[in-house]
């Protein structure tokens, strides 16, 4: 268990512009599920912003850490438990997920789960494993395997299609489309 807390305490901290980037997006009636909230360092910036927070938590050792957040805030629910598990509750509009480490599969079944609570947005960097997005859960875009361009698919694949290379621009470079059901998912 040790390795696992020294593993967390060194590779698990984001920088602040990430942080900034998750606070940035909750806005004040906003309930957040916090996934992997590690030694909420997040969660307890984010709860005076929003209704409420929800910090999800499956290793004690990390939670044990952060003795603070027991008197910190009265709208911070922490959950020692499993988020792929555990069952979520149906008021969170918003979700932040920044896990690099997380599996596609993993991230495939957040956003499934995520979706049937009726959760609205995730804020994650699981998908491209760089950078930050917000994904808007609620997209109904289906994949178009005419459009060139890169996709990001809610199952978690990403991807470049080129069905004409004459239509390759800096434009179509540079745009992400957000759409579900590409050629993975029907694999």
């Amino acid at each position: 268990m040790a390795d696992t807390i020294d593993w967390e305490s060194r590779w698990s901290p984001y920088d602040e512009e990430t942080y900034r980037f998750a606070l940035e997006a909750a806005h004040r009636d906003d309930v957040v599920i916090d996934i992997g909230a590690g030694d909420l360092r997040l969660a307890l910036r984010m709860a005076p912003l929003v209704q409420r927070v929800y910090a999800v938590e499956r290793n004690p050792a990390m939670l044990q850490r952060s003795q603070r957040w027991r008197t910190a805030c009265d709208n911070l629910v922490v959950v020692c438990a499993d988020a792929l598990t555990w069952t979520l509750p149906s008021d969170v509009t918003l979700a932040v997920l920044l896990m690099r480490h997380c599996t596609r599969d993993h991230f495939a079944a957040y956003m499934q789960r995520l979706k049937r609570a009726g959760c609205w947005r995730l804020v994650t960097n699981a998908r491209w494993k760089m950078g930050v997005e917000i994904i808007d859960l609620r997209c109904r875009r289906l994949y178009d395997p005419y459009r060139t361009g890169w996709y990001a698919c809610h199952c978690g694949m990403v991807g470049f299609n080129a069905p004409d290379t004459d239509q390759i621009t800096p434009e179509t470079v540079s745009d992400v489309v957000d759409v579900a059901g590409c050629p993975h998912c029907t694999a």
